[in-house]
């Protein structure tokens, strides 16, 4: 009886896996700097992520491809489990660390003066539901205020 429950258990968890509907990501909302060293950036970023799934879904530290105006910017890293509640949309701060390429500091200003610059990020994020883990291949595509990465901007002020 027992392994009856089991694989009936199982079978049940397995195939929720494929009901699943993707989270919206639906703009950003603020980027705040925190600290520089060397080539690795730390900054805190305001995404709004609408999850329309009855249920909670964990996204796992991961690391993905950032890109700017087709530009290989570097790697993007989320270091901490971020939670994201069920049916409902709201804005998330996600702290990020961005290891850049060589030369990419220097890309980061010519954006100053843009009034709209895209926003890329590409690879495969970590997530879970219910204990379940699965990778997720993304390629998102944002456009976002050039003047976002001002100085004063990205202090918070």
């Amino acid at each position: 009886m027992r392994i009856h429950l089991l694989f009936i258990l199982s079978f049940f968890l397995i195939s929720s896996c494929t009901l699943f509907q993707d989270l919206e990501i639906n703009g950003m909302d603020g980027i705040k700097l925190g600290k520089i060293e060397g080539k690795k950036l730390t900054i805190n970023l305001g995404v709004k992520l609408d999850n329309p799934n009855a249920y909670a879904i964990k996204i796992k530290p991961s690391e993905v491809d950032l890109f700017i105006e087709d530009d290989l910017v570097g790697k993007l890293v989320l270091s901490q489990t971020i939670k994201i509640i069920k049916k409902k949309e709201d804005t998330y701060m996600v702290p990020l660390q961005i290891e850049l390429a060589d030369g990419s500091l220097l890309k980061f200003f010519k954006y100053t003066f843009k009034d709209k610059v895209t926003l890329r990020i590409k690879g495969k994020i970590k997530g879970s539901i219910c204990g379940i883990s699965k990778k997720i291949t993304i390629d998102e595509v944002q456009e976002i205020d050039g003047k976002l990465f001002n100085l004063e901007s990205l202090m918070g002020k």
